[in-house]
């Protein structure tokens, strides 16, 4: 077993990277810079879809059926794929130009926009550029090696971590996520449908300058029919970023220290999707319905 899961978890550091890296996603060293330039009203603005986005992919992929055994062997290391969607009211948002520019309000791009806004100065020939879009692309996405272990008196823990170094212009990433859940079927036997809770914790630093929390707690519900089994369930979650930085902008708070907390806007979700099981590898898809869409794939191997 050490070869295989040392082997998983290097293809999954890869394809992390890789997603991280695409061509629809510019280096984060570049969003860290573009950041810096804004003052802290205008980086929550421009900061808010990205929260967003990041506290419900990390809150996805967790589960992939109902069903926990009372006790038992089980183990299963699983690579999961999740993305948001991301739409038109993700890529803008209303700005305020630093001082001493004129303080009316603007739209422009958010970091998952395109052209920033480009505001008249005070004097002619004077203009201040607002910072462009450095994630464009309709679907955030991650890759997450996730390794679960259980069963002990219906309990199953789950575990993510991933340490990602600089590559290129791109920083140091990390996230760790562990999540536990109990079966609630074992204490209703005839129920025709396995039911499950469970509570997930997330943290993911990008970079020096921001660090994200996500939180999520809910019901799971499953039904399997042969190699097939559909799942679903309900989840309340929460996420939060800090951003601290120096501001590098035009203005008399150059060079002064920010620290802007953002949270997300996702806050529940409905869950819809199916596993197939085939002997020692699983595999599954699903749906994630909330303020946001999130669609998850994960390919597993265990017991």
């Amino acid at each position: 077993m050490k070869l295989p899961a040392r082997a998983f978890i290097a293809l999954s550091s890869i394809l992390f990277a890789a997603l991280a890296t695409a061509p629809t996603a510019r280096a984060q060293s570049e969003l860290e810079d573009a950041v810096k330039q804004f003052t802290s009203d205008n980086a929550r603005g421009y900061l808010q879809p990205l929260i967003t986005a990041v506290g419900a992919n990390f809150n996805s992929g967790f589960y992939s059926t109902a069903a926990i055994g009372d006790m038992g062997l089980h183990i299963q290391l699983q690579l999961v794929g999740i993305g948001t969607l991301i739409g038109d009211a993700e890529k803008t948002f209303q700005a305020v130009p630093p001082q001493p520019y004129p303080q009316n309000a603007v739209q422009t791009a958010t970091v998952f926009g395109g052209v920033g806004t480009v505001v008249p100065g005070p004097a002619p020939g004077l203009e201040y550029h607002f910072q462009n879009g450095q994630v464009k692309t309709s679907i955030f996405p991650v890759a997450v090696p996730q390794l679960t272990v259980g069963n002990i008196f219906g309990t199953q823990a789950a575990i993510r971590y991933v340490p990602i170094p600089s590559i290129g212009s791109f920083p140091k990433t990390t996230l760790f996520g562990i999540g536990v859940r109990h079966s609630i079927s074992r204490y209703i036997p005839e129920i025709p449908v396995d039911l499950s809770a469970g509570i997930f914790y997330d943290k993911v630093t990008i970079g020096d300058i921001i660090d994200a929390h996500g939180f999520g707690f809910g019901g799971q519900a499953s039904k399997s029919f042969s190699l097939v089994t559909v799942y679903g369930g309900l989840q309340y979650e929460t996420s939060s970023l800090t951003a601290s930085y120096t501001y590098t902008g035009p203005g008399p708070a150059n060079n002064t220290h920010i620290s802007v907390d953002i949270d997300g806007e996702n806050k529940f979700r409905a869950t819809a999707g199916v596993n197939l099981d085939l002997m020692i590898l699983h595999l599954n898809g699903d749906i994630n319905l909330g303020k946001v869409t999130v669609v998850s794939a994960g390919v597993g191997f265990g017991l």
